[in-house]
C-alpha cells in the first residue's frame, strides 16, 4: 500500500532547528523505525545513536552513553553531539524481565534522573518496543499467551501482521499509533503497565515538527 524506500522532499536546514538525540537500547529494530524519520525532513535533526557490540546496552549503561555523547565535561570537553539550548534527550528503553528482574531499579535509577531535567526524557515500553509497533496499526490492547515477553510480542506481531512490520513504511502511521497508544496506556506506580508504551510522548514531540509532512505522504498514497 505504501511506497517503500520512498524519496522524500527534504526542506533546507534551519539555524533554529531542533535536535531530538535519541538513544535506544535495540541495535535494529528500534534504529530502523527512527531512521524512517531521520531521512524525512531535514528541519528536525534527529540523531539516533549507532550502539556497536562492545558498549554498555543495559539502561544505566545506555544513560551512561548518552550523557557522554551530549554533555560537555572537563574530562570530556567533546562530545559527539553539539547538545544546544532547545534540544532534548530521549532515552527509549524496554520493561522486559530478566531472571533477577534487575532492569526495574535500573529503569528507576534513570526516570529519577530525568524528572528534574526538562531536556531529558525517558520513554518505556512493557515488555517491548514491539508494543508500540503493534499501535501503529491495532486500536485496543491485546491479550495472548505470554503477553508479558519479547519473544511473544515479536512472534504475534509477525502471525497478525501481513508481512509483519515493516519500518520502511509502517511508521508513516506514527499519529494513529501515537493516538492508539495513549488511547489504551495505564501505568502502576509510573510504570507502564503490560500492554502500555510511553513512547506516544516521544511522537507527539516529533509530529510538532514532522506532521505537515507526514500529512502530505499519507494524501498521497491515499489517492
Amino acid at each position: 500500500m505504501l511506497l517503500t524506500n520512498r524519496k522524500f522532499e527534504r526542506e533546507e536546514p534551519s539555524l533554529t532547528a531542533k535536535s531530538l538525540y535519541i538513544f535506544c537500547e535495540g541495535a535494529k529494530r528500534e534504529k530502523k523505525y527512527f531512521q524512517y524519520f531521520v531521512k524525512m525532513d531535514s528541519r528536525v535533526n534527529i540523531e539516533v545513536y549507532d550502539l556497536n557490540d562492545q558498549e554498555d546496552n543495559s539502561p544505566l549503561g545506555l544513560l551512561n552513553i548518552a550523557q557522554n555523547s551530549t554533555i560537555s565535561t572537563k574530562e570530556n570537553p567533546s562530545p559527539q553531539y553539539d547538545f544546544q539550548e532547545g534540544d532534548e534527550v530521549w532515552i527509549v528503553l524496554d520493561r522486559d524481565k530478566d531472571k533477577l528482574d534487575s532492569r526495574a531499579p535500573q529503569l528507576a535509577a534513570i526516570r529519577t534522573f530525568c524528572q528534574d531535567k526538562p531536556a531529558w526524557n525517558m520513554v518505556q515500553s512493557n515488555p517491548c518496543f514491539e508494543v508500540w509497533l503493534y499501535y501503529h496499526v491495532f486500536d485496543t490492547k491485546p491479550s495472548f499467551e505470554d503477553d508479558d515477553t519479547c519473544v511473544a510480542w515479536k512472534r504475534w506481531l509477525n502471525q497478525n501482521l501481513s508481512g509483519g512490520f515493516h519500518s520502511s513504511r509502517h511508521p508513516i502511521f506514527i499519529e494513529k499509533a501515537m493516538q492508539h497508544s495513549k488511547a489504551n496506556y495505564s501505568a502502576t506506580n509510573n510504570e507502564p503497565d503490560k500492554g502500555s508504551t510511553e513512547v506516544h510522548l516521544l511522537a507527539a514531540n516529533m509530529l510538532s515538527i514532522l506532521k505537515e509532512k507526514i500529512d502530505k505522504v499519507l494524501a498521497e498514497v491515499q489517492t
